[in-house]
């Protein structure tokens, strides 16, 4: 059985204190009434309401400091405060909602009308709490999730290890014993193996990022030239695919090598994915009012406008704009928006016009 609303009521009138107890109390609600706002502040503190009826013109302190002090009370600042009040100027009801109430009505006041408002607001503050108790449920069960997946990505680690040394090794020993076929079938199986070693790492420190546990040592480097190399290492896979790499032939920045790295192997490498073979990547350095920014052009779908800032979420998901349905966008993406604001810096993808996405991003130079 669920316990009636409890209702503390301050006002310096004992008779308006008698009508609205009686009356609250007869529609089921367990009123407290206290005739000052020093008793007020006691009351609250020993058993907080769910919600305060409180006049303004009182001795000692009036309704308009009781409604602050509440405010500025981390434990207490959501109890809503509803005024009663003979006051009715504009400037009055101003000073009430800015003092922290949620309503305001005027004396004389009908009872049909307290009871209504009272209602309401109480409805209002249950539905806030629901609301409050099931975020908290998703943040459990996200974490729980989150957790999870850790654990799973930090076991699968050393077998990645195993397996990818492995075909290593058959594959050395293989050399002029193995069909053209089957070396190609090893080298895609050392690429996978790779790939999943790249996931499991790029999980695990997206964890760190968010927790703000990984560590971020900034060093100057040229991003030109991190570009040519994450350049050099893609075309060991994709001899035929050519880059175009305009703008400034050198900038530094200060950041971690090593992340800036990889956020570039993620958006080079999907721009290879998404760009027919034989075709050119576009990558675009330039400099502008000391921001550096990195371009990256490919010729694929495009990105759906709504889905651009999705597509960067973790486990976000992407309607295909050929296939009509759902795809996972990856922890790639994810992965470089962390990196790169670990890095004070910004990213997005832009339409490329007459087709394809460019995605870029920006750190200080």
């Amino acid at each position: 059985m669920t316990a009636p609303a409890n209702v503390l009521v301050v006002d310096d009138t004992v008779e308006n204190l008698r009508l609205i107890a009686s009356m609250l109390g007869q529609q089921g609600y367990e009123v407290r009434p206290v005739t000052n706002g020093r008793q007020a502040l006691l009351a609250v503190e020993r058993d907080p309401p769910d919600l305060i009826l409180l006049d303004i013109n009182m001795p000692g302190m009036n309704g308009y400091e009781v409604c602050a002090r509440l405010k500025k009370n981390e434990a207490l600042k959501d109890v809503p405060v509803i005024f009663l009040t003979a006051l009715s100027d504009v400037a009055d009801k101003i000073r009430a909602f800015e003092a922290g109430g949620v309503d305001y009505i005027t004396k004389p006041f009908r009872m049909e009308e307290v009871h209504a408002r009272v209602r309401t607001h109480l409805a209002l503050r249950q539905s806030a709490r629901e609301l409050e108790r099931s975020y908290a449920r998703l943040r459990e069960l996200e974490q729980l999730r989150d957790d999870l997946v850790h654990m799973i990505v930090h076991d699968m680690r050393s077998p990645l290890m195993v397996l990818k040394g492995h075909l290593a090794l058959l594959r050395q020993g293989g050399v002029g014993k193995f069909s053209a076929e089957a070396d190609a079938d090893l080298v895609s199986a050392l690429q996978a193996a790779d790939h999943l070693k790249n996931m499991a790492n790029e999980l695990l420190d997206m964890s760190r990022l968010e927790e703000g546990k990984l560590p971020i040592v900034p060093e100057p480097h040229d991003l030109v030239a991190l570009v040519a190399e994450v350049t050099a290492d893609v075309r060991v896979l994709d001899r035929a695919r050519a880059f175009c790499v305009t703008g400034v032939k050198t900038v530094l920045v200060a950041c971690d090598g090593r992340l800036i790295r990889r956020v570039l192997q993620n958006l080079v490498s999907n721009a290879v994915k998404h760009t027919p073979a034989g075709s050119a990547i576009d990558i675009d350095v330039s400099v502008t009012g000391g921001v550096a920014r990195v371009a990256v052009s490919d010729r694929g779908p495009g990105i759906p406008g709504e889905a651009r800032t999705r597509i960067f979420e973790k486990f976000g998901t992407v309607m295909s704009l050929r296939e009509g349905k759902f795809h996972s966008a990856g922890i790639g993406l994810a992965f470089c928006k962390l990196a790169v604001e670990a890095h004070g810096g910004a990213i997005g993808v832009e339409a490329r016009k007459p087709r394809g996405s460019v995605f870029w991003f920006e750190l200080r130079v």
